[in-house]
């Protein structure tokens, strides 16, 4: 019997998106809760370590880290084989290539939301300096380093069967995945073109491939892999 779960995050894709695209796949019925902003500073109280998203199990104290909620969702239907113990290896070394992107990204991303992380004086981003600097930035890593990326990504897409990053069916690895290189082509993103992943067109067929099984289709209406 499935438990009752809670998920809760902004009404954003973000750090949560993985956890919702896993409980889907796994035919998880959950509480999909959705924060405003403007929420933001009274709910941080309220969760263990200030922070989201917060998962919420049979009335349970709240649970955190998206990357454990990750691995719990694969395992409420093994039938689906989201994290399949014979090829656990494979799917955690894709799970390292995902988190290989997200940090070489990071800093192009969070320079104009936190400029002081990076030595910058705060609202550094919204003086003409800053907003040169992460016009830069943004567009040196998708010209210099996302090519590279995608090439790791579709390698091992090939190595694996050509159809998903572990094998012939979706695992927690391609949940991780797929909301990031979407994250490129939604047009939300200064300075990033919505174009950039056509570069590598096995990981444009990736992206629609997974966007396309019968659980997802439809989900998404902007982006690639939206409904058409």
């Amino acid at each position: 019997m499935t438990p009752s779960i809670k998920l809760t995050y902004f009404d954003i894709e973000g750090a949560a998106e993985c956890v919702r695209l896993a409980l889907t796949l796994a035919g998880a019925e959950f509480e999909d809760k959705r924060i405003d902003f403007s929420e933001w500073a009274t709910f941080k109280s309220t969760t263990p370590y200030g922070q989201v998203p917060v998962m919420n199990i049979d009335g349970g104290p709240d649970r955190t880290q998206s990357g454990a909620m990750l691995r719990w969702a694969a395992t409420l239907n093994s039938d689906k084989a989201l994290y399949p113990m014979d090829k656990i290896y494979d799917v955690e070394e894709a799970l390292g290539i995902v988190g290989d992107i997200q940090r070489s990204w990071s800093p192009c991303l969070y320079i104009a939301m936190k400029p002081q992380t990076f030595g910058y004086p705060e609202g550094f981003s919204k003086t003409d300096e800053g907003k040169e600097k992460v016009s830069e930035m943004r567009k040196k890593w998708i010209t210099d380093e996302l090519p590279a990326l995608l090439g790791y990504i579709s390698d091992m897409i090939d190595k694996n069967g050509g159809k998903f990053l572990v094998g012939g069916s979706p695992t927690i690895a391609d949940c991780a995945l797929i909301p990031i290189l979407r994250s490129f082509t939604r047009g939300h993103v200064d300075h990033v073109d919505a174009s950039c992943l056509e570069c590598n067109p096995a990981v444009v067929a990736y992206v629609k491939r997974f966007c396309d099984l019968p659980e997802i289709k439809g989900r998404y209406k902007d982006g690639l892999g939206k409904s058409e």
